[in-house]
């Protein structure tokens, strides 16, 4: 009976044993197809993400090409405005300066006409200053000539009529005398007579000629100077209005100038910072550049830790699962002689199984976080090639950029170069400048609101994507809770499954109890049974310090690889912030050198646009005082000569009254002489003086030469001397020509001074010139004819540089942009990492813990 329930036992025990293998069989195949459904959703799921990564490139690629279509139209739209109003300004500079021009030589043909009048008061005057007014000028002669041959014939009339009475009175007194000596004295009387009838015939008709030209000379002169007293008022008049013409177009010269020069600044400006910017993004591409590869490289090294790390933990659950295997093939050819305490092996190999089986579910979850870390660090490399490819496409279209900048700038240039050339035509575009100055200040507006809806579009663009990643990332991590929860569940239903296999285990064992009481007659195989339990016990001893090393191993190394990669994060973060520190410093210092090289430039040029006005200016100066000094010299000296001879003469009147026949022989030689007749009638005041004196010198004399005889001095009626309102009128003019000869003199003198002080400042000029291309000749290497072109271009960029405000602050604005997104970028990163540990830290916490040893312990 013993022997059957025996055989019994072992039966049951045997099918109990087949019915275990199978189950574990069917766990595995179980294992299995839910390894391979994971594999499969990993798949879906890099599948997926790749596509929406080639989704989210494409988005990208068609927004930048289109706000990079509407930046490059927008740019070629302004360039043309730019071009436009270059050749409306060059256009109206031309205008302007030939104006300018045309009025300055009408200026200076006034002037030089002016000045004619001024010295040619006489016919020879007029006849230099109006060559092509002869026929006037005979017409003025005539008239002049007429008026003074009328006089002339009143005057003769009148001593007609009184020698008539005189010789009446004469024949009356020599009747007397005759008839008291008729004898002696009647030829004597007759020769005496007839000489002096003679004389005083030769003496008249001499002095009706003298008289008759110098009454012509002073109809003449009156009429001259009337005709010169309307011509100056005339010409002031005119001087007047075609300077307050010149100051007004001078006025709007100046203001022409200093809005181009604020133009070309503005453009030059502008120039220099997309010039500083672009480099600026070159060196942070280059540093992106950097940062990304040694990242990889990093990263890749961490995958190939991860992926060996993954293999020896495969390999040894291998081993495990062989031992495992082994230990239950020798535990099924020992179980025909186990009874109870055997299936208590059985439980607890089986526990340890499912301990195993959950080792291996952690493992592979921490697999499966690891997998997406590593997706995400994937995703994050191409987010970053994708940004650099994008960078490098900025980069080109920036260089072309900076080509067409460079073209444009050599056109203002040459443009400029022609406007040097055409700055005299600026008059009748007043009005004009003003409207298209309104039309650009709209335009301006225009563009100014255009930027600010674009930079409403592009944060609503921002908004809208970091809408759509969040939409993304709750769908991600829905997925990952929905596949989670999938393998939770299918994990809760094998640990039900087991738990009634274990109940069922431990229904079998309380009967195999029962039974066990019946079989205490079998002590000798019992401890048989013991000794095999021991043995068993040793092995299981030893697969248990087996699995304890291998976890705790696993635990090493997971503990060592977190510390190196929070180690890794935490030495890339510190060499960022060095990086940032160091791109700051260098872009603080980039900054400072610009703006002393600007500094230095606009000093430069500032110093040579002084120094060539001066110079200019000097020159003009030099010319005009050359011109006005040699005038007034020939001036000075005419009347100093004059004043001379006025002073001698009057000298000989005053003192001398005897010898005024020689004053009338010196003043009719004077008259008579050819050089007199070709250069004495010169438009001065002291010739008016002599020809006053030479008339009444020769009055004077021919009275004086017709008084010879005892009759003639008894005639009140001639003149004998000069009279003292005469004398006075001489003194008077003599004191204005002296006072004429002071202000002429003071004149030279201004002029002199003002001619060596500007002297002494074109030598300074010249000495900081001489300074600053001694400077630059020392600073200069070998190629010094270029260097010179080049300082010499951009001086002339410097003098002429448009551009506009506006620009300036789009530029800001989109550099702010530029810094905002990329501190977003950072913080995002920054927000998956966390992200990336947190699923890790979950992933630990949900793994099931192995619960199932401490039921069987207890109920053993």
């Amino acid at each position: 009976m013993a022997q059957a329930l025996s055989e019994e036992e072992f039966e049951r025990m045997q099918a109990q044993l087949l019915e275990l293998r199978t189950q574990n069989y069917q766990l595995s195949d179980e294992l299995r197809k839910n390894s391979a459904e994971l594999n499969g959703l990993r798949q879906r799921v890099t599948y997926l993400d790749k596509e929406f990564a080639k989704a989210q490139k494409a988005l990208n690629k068609s927004k930048k090409a289109q706000e990079v279509d509407a930046l490059l139209s927008e740019n070629e739209m302004l360039q043309g405005k730019l071009h436009s109003q270059e050749d409306d300004f060059r256009l109206q500079n031309s205008t302007l300066m030939q104006e300018l021009s045309k009025l300055c030589s009408q200026i200076e043909q006034l002037e030089k006409e002016n000045q004619s009048l001024r010295e040619g008061k006489t016919a020879v005057a007029s006849e230099e200053a109006f060559p092509a007014s002869s026929v006037d000028g005979e017409l003025l002669r005539l008239q002049a000539e007429n008026s003074a041959l009328q006089k002339n014939m009143a005057a003769l009339q009148e001593r007609y009529e009184k020698e008539v009475a005189r010789q009446a009175e004469n024949r009356g007194g020599g009747k007397g005398d005759a008839s008291l000596d008729p004898c002696p004295t009647v030829p004597e009387a007759s020769e005496q007579q007839a000489f002096d009838s003679n004389s005083s015939a030769t003496s008249q008709q001499l002095l009706s000629e003298v008289e008759l030209k110098l009454q012509t000379e002073r109809e003449e002169k009156i009429l001259l100077k009337e005709q010169l007293q309307s011509l100056e008022a005339s010409k002031t008049t005119e001087t007047s209005r075609l300077q307050q013409e010149l100051t007004k177009l001078v006025e709007k010269l100046k203001k022409k100038q200093e809005s181009f020069v604020r133009l070309q600044t503005e453009k030059e400006a502008l120039y220099n910072d997309s010039r500083t910017k672009i480099k600026e993004i070159q060196q942070r591409k280059e540093e992106e550049l950097k940062s990304l590869q040694v990242r990889n490289q990093k990263l890749q090294q961490e995958l190939q830790t991860t992926n060996q790390g993954f293999l020896e933990l495969k390999d040894q659950l291998q081993s495990c699962q062989k031992e495992h295997e082994l230990a239950l093939q020798t535990l099924q050819d020992q179980v025909a002689c186990q009874s109870a305490e055997s299936q208590e092996q059985v439980e607890t190999i089986l526990s340890e199984n499912d301990a195993l089986r959950t080792n291996l579910a952690a493992l592979e979850q921490i697999q499966t976080s690891k997998t997406q870390e590593m997706n995400l660090m994937r995703e994050q490399v191409a987010a970053l090639g994708e940004e650099l490819q994008q960078r490098q496409s900025e980069k080109e279209a920036l260089a072309a950029q900076r080509d067409e900048l460079n073209t444009q700038l050599q056109e203002s240039l040459r443009g400029n170069t022609r406007l040097l050339e055409q700055v005299q035509e600026l008059g009748q575009e007043r009005e004009r400048l003003l409207q298209e100055l309104d039309e650009m200040r709209k335009t301006a507006e225009k563009r100014k609101a255009m930027l600010d809806e674009m930079a409403i579009e592009t944060q609503q663009e921002k908004g809208r994507h970091k809408e759509e990643l969040g939409n993304l990332r709750l769908q991600h991590e829905k997925e990952v809770l929905a596949v989670r929860a999938r393998y939770e569940r299918e994990l809760r239903e094998l640990h039900e499954h087991k738990k009634r296999q274990e109940d069922e285990l431990r229904g079998q064992l309380k009967e195999e109890k029962a039974r066990s009481q019946e079989l205490e007659s079998m002590q000798q195989t019992v401890e048989e049974l013991r000794l095999q339990i021991q043995s068993m016990d040793g092995t299981k001893g030893w697969f248990e310090r087996r699995l304890k090393e291998a976890e705790e191993l696993i635990e090493k190394h997971q503990q060592e690889h977190m510390e190196a990669l929070r180690i890794c994060k935490e030495q890339h973060a510190a060499e960022l912030q060095l990086k940032d520190q160091e791109v700051e410093a260098t872009k603080e210092k980039l900054r400072e050198i610009e703006k002393a090289r600007n500094e230095h430039m606009d000093a430069v040029n500032r110093l040579k646009q002084e120094v060539k006005d001066t110079v200019d200016g000097q020159r003009i100066l030099e010319k005009k005082g050359s011109a006005a000094l040699k005038d007034l010299k020939r001036q000075l000296h005419l009347e100093r000569k004059r004043a001379d001879k006025l002073q001698e003469r009057l000298q000989e009147i005053l003192t001398n009254s005897k010898s005024r026949t020689g004053i009338e022989d010196l003043v009719l030689a004077d008259i008579s002489s050819p050089s007199r007749t070709q250069t004495g009638d010169s438009s001065s005041i002291s010739s008016f003086s002599y020809r006053e004196i030479m008339k009444e010198g020769s009055g004077a004399g021919s009275n004086k030469s017709t008084t010879g005889s005892p009759q003639s001095q008894s005639q009140p009626s001639r003149p004998a001397e000069l009279s003292d309102e005469e004398i006075s009128g001489l003194f008077q003019r003599l004191a204005e020509v002296q006072q004429e000869k002071w202000l002429l003199e003071e004149k030279v003198k201004h002029l002199e001074v003002s001619s060596a002080s500007m002297a002494e400042d074109l030598c300074r000029k010249s000495a900081i010139i001489e300074t600053y291309v001694m400077d630059s000749r020392i600073d200069v290497s070998g190629a010094h004819g270029q260097v010179d072109r080049s300082s010499l271009s951009s001086v002339l960029r410097d003098l002429v540089k448009p551009g506009d405000e506006n620009l300036r602050e789009m530029n800001k604005k989109l550099q702010n942009m530029l810094e905002e997104q990329l501190t977003k970028n950072m913080h995002l990163q920054k927000d998956l990492e966390v992200l990336s540990q947190e699923l890790v830290r979950l992933s630990k916490e949900c793994a099931p813990s192995p619960d199932a040893e401490p039921g069987l312990d207890d109920a053993v």
